[in-house]
C-alpha cells in the first residue's frame, strides 16, 4: 500500500505538467482544432519522408536508449492527417506545439506543426515570397505606363486614367 501511495505521489506532478489544448493558431495563420484535417505538402527528408511528422510507436525495449523515430513516409505527399490531440511541450525554454495526428494506420504520429510549416510539409506553408511582397513604387508604374503610351499600346485617355488612379486623385 505504501508503494502505491509513493508511486502515485511521484506521478501526480507529471500529470499536471502535461498541457492539452483544443485549438492552436499556427504560424501560417491557420487555426487548427481537434478532428480537423491537416493538409500535407511534400516531405523534407532526403528520402522524401516527412521529417517533422514522427511515429509515436512502440518504445525501445532497452532501458536508457531512446526509441528510434520513424518519419511519416512519402506516400502521404499531398494527403491529409486528422488531429487527435494538441499538446504544448517545453524543451530548453522553448515552447513547441505538437499535434498528435492519425494517418489511418496502426500508430499515431507527432506533428511538430511550426517546424513542419517552415519546411513546407504542411500546407499552406510560409515562403519568403508570401511573407514580404516586393514594394512597387508609383514612379516605376508611371514610367511603365509612359513607355506603353509612347509605344502606342495604350491611349492618352487610358494613361491619364491610370495616372489618376496611381496618384490617388
Amino acid at each position: 500500500m505504501r508503494k502505491l501511495i509513493f508511486i502515485s505521489i511521484l506521478l501526480i506532478p507529471l500529470l499536471g505538467k502535461a498541457q492539452t489544448y483544443t485549438s492552436y493558431k499556427a504560424t501560417n495563420g491557420v487555426t487548427y482544432h481537434l478532428n480537423d484535417t491537416v493538409r500535407l505538402g511534400k516531405g523534407s527528408a532526403s528520402d522524401g519522408s516527412f521529417l517533422y511528422i514522427q511515429d509515436r510507436g512502440i518504445p525501445s525495449p532497452l532501458p536508457g536508449r531512446p526509441s528510434p523515430t520513424h518519419n511519416l513516409p512519402k506516400t502521404f505527399t499531398n494527403g491529409g492527417v486528422i488531429i487527435k490531440n494538441i499538446k504544448k511541450s517545453n524543451r530548453n525554454g522553448i515552447d513547441k506545439y505538437v499535434l498528435v495526428v492519425d494517418a489511418g494506420g496502426l500508430f499515431r504520429f507527432s506533428l511538430y506543426i511550426d517546424d513542419a510549416i517552415l519546411a513546407c510539409e504542411v500546407m499552406p506553408c510560409q515562403t519568403s515570397a508570401t511573407k514580404e511582397p516586393s514594394p512597387t513604387y508609383v514612379a516605376d508604374e508611371l514610367k511603365k505606363l509612359k513607355e506603353l503610351l509612347d509605344a502606342g499600346t495604350i491611349t492618352q485617355a487610358e494613361f491619364d486614367a491610370q495616372k489618376k488612379k496611381l496618384l490617388g486623385e
